[in-house]
């Protein structure tokens, strides 16, 4: 029997990490547990639990046949948390999905703001500090700085 490791990149099995919050049978008690569970929920195309853990205003335009024909198309390839801060009620996390559609590698940056109504934590809005997605060129030498804005070489980061 084959263990499944969780997609968030915890090391964990799924059922150990994020398995059990997007199984219903407990909540996220941080910002950062919400988040890994939804990037996991993302690469299940379980766009149910991704529904339900958000409040507007990211509820207000979220689209779910969209969101489940978007996150079906695409193979997620690791989730790389840049850092966690969170303050009272409210909460944040930065973060790269990293991920490969139509035969190319993307990166994608966030900075999430969660909130936590009633004892729950939801996902209500993300930013993109800098831009949108990342697209992996072929004029990106394997020396050159990553596009994602990591600091590290191409070939250290997203050109992996």
């Amino acid at each position: 029997m084959t263990i499944e490791h969780c997609a968030c990149g915890s090391e964990q099995t799924y059922l150990d990490c994020c398995g059990r919050f997007i199984e219903k049978s407990e909540t996220a008690t941080t910002p950062e547990q919400l988040m890994r569970s939804r990037y996991t929920a993302y690469t299940k195309a379980d766009i149910d639990y991704i529904e339900r853990t958000m409040r507007s205003p990211a509820l207000d335009r979220f689209d779910a046949g969209e969101t489940r024909k978007w996150a079906s198309s695409l193979k997620w390839e690791r989730l790389e948390i840049v850092q966690t801060r969170t303050e009272g009620d409210i909460g944040f996390v930065e973060f790269y999905a990293h991920f490969r559609g139509n035969n190319k590698k993307y990166a994608m940056r966030e900075i999430s703001e969660f909130h936590r109504i009633d004892g729950v934590w939801y996902y209500v809005t993300g930013e993109d500090p800098k831009s949108t997605i990342v697209h992996s060129s072929p004029n990106i030498g394997r020396n050159d700085p990553c596009p994602c804005h990591s600091g590290k070489k191409y070939k250290k980061c997203c050109g992996f």
